[in-house]
């Protein structure tokens, strides 16, 4: 019959209670733990324990190992000082021995030379051609002959704008052209209600509101509020509700062409001006009657009207009509009389 042999055994509690014999073992029945004792102390020689970093047992025998398993602090291994469980793999650079000199190049990592430091910051820096040092950069930095500030409120040699000081400019410009962007009516003598943005309207006299003290002014809705451009001579614009072109001539909006166009009558009419639409009249004159419905001949001077049409008043003596002769009046007789 196979011979059994069984170490000392007991709970962890028990084992505190005296000190194995040199060479002695003892088993924890409670914590699997296996102890040798060395005839001064029992040290621990088995199991690494592990679980929920809140389960570790208390620090009281050197040399023991947890890892954890889940939760905080999950991966990492923690070893019994007797005292406390330290963190085996996560060390401060405080805890480790040597010198920092003898870390190597690499392409992952660099080292940093003492003389390179001040205060504990770095005060140089490369690109592995050229080295400059921290207060050379600030220096540069700081110069604004060297640098262009963006300042949206200046315009002096060393300033830049933001891009968005850039788009406003760039807009008001494009404001600023001559021809301008269509609007909507030029009629409208106070806001809509509910504008949209890119909106835009001449503004007539007698205005309400805001618009009040704005004739002649284009009023464009940026989306939050209205924007107002004074005209210059030579803006032109299309009015969309009346498809027509205006111009400013200086003190008002007139039609295209208005400012340098006059309609004059000749001979024979009545009329003419400067308007959107221009009247001419025909004129009473020799041989034309003019009524309030038709122009008619009027018989005058050898003119003759019957129902025929307008005809030649001859005597079939000294004029006639000669058919024969491409339908020419020509003269019959001449008559030298007598003495």
């Amino acid at each position: 019959m196979a011979q059994t042999i069984k170490i000392k055994r007991g709970n962890k509690s028990q084992l505190n209670n005296g000190v194995l014999k040199q060479g002695e073992m003892g088993f924890c029945l409670d914590t699997k733990e296996v102890y040798i004792g060395d005839g001064e102390n029992n040290i621990f020689v088995g199991k690494v324990m592990s679980g929920p970093y809140l389960s570790r047992p208390n620090a009281q025998v050197k040399g023991r190992f947890f890892y954890v398993t889940s939760g905080e602090n999950l991966g990492y291994l923690y070893i019994d000082t007797g005292i406390t469980w330290n963190k085996v793999n996560s060390l401060a650079l405080s805890d480790l021995r040597g010198s920092i000199d003898n870390i190597k190049d690499g392409s992952t990592f660099a080292k940093v030379k003492k003389s390179d430091i001040t205060n504990g910051q770095v005060n140089k820096i490369s690109d592995g051609s050229k080295t400059t040092t921290a207060s050379e950069i600030r220096d540069h930095i700081n110069d604004l002959s060297e640098h262009r500030v963006i300042e949206d409120e200046k315009v002096s040699n060393i300033n830049l704008w933001s891009s968005q000081k850039i788009n406003a400019e760039i807009y008001n410009a494009i404001r600023g052209l001559e021809w301008q962007d269509s609007v909507k009516s030029k009629i409208l003598n106070c806001p809509p209600n509910a504008p949209v943005k890119g909106e835009r309207y001449l503004i007539p006299t007698s205005c309400e509101g805001i618009w009040g003290d704005k004739e002649n002014k284009i009023a464009h809705y940026n989306g939050v509020a209205w924007e107002y451009y004074a005209p210059d001579t030579g803006w032109s614009l299309y009015v969309d509700n009346e498809k027509k072109n205006y111009v400013f001539n200086g003190s008002t909006w007139v039609r295209s062409g208005e400012a340098n166009q006059n309609v004059k009558a000749g001979n024979g009419l009545l009329g003419g001006g400067r308007a959107d639409e221009i009247t001419l009249e025909i004129g009473q004159g020799n041989g034309i009657k003019v009524t309030s419905s038709a122009i008619e001949a009027r018989a005058s001077k050898g003119i003759e009207i019957d129902l025929t049409g307008i005809k030649a008043n001859i005597d079939s003596k000294s004029i006639i009509f000669d058919s024969s002769d491409g339908d020419k009046l020509t003269v019959s007789e001449v008559d030298g009389g007598t003495f």
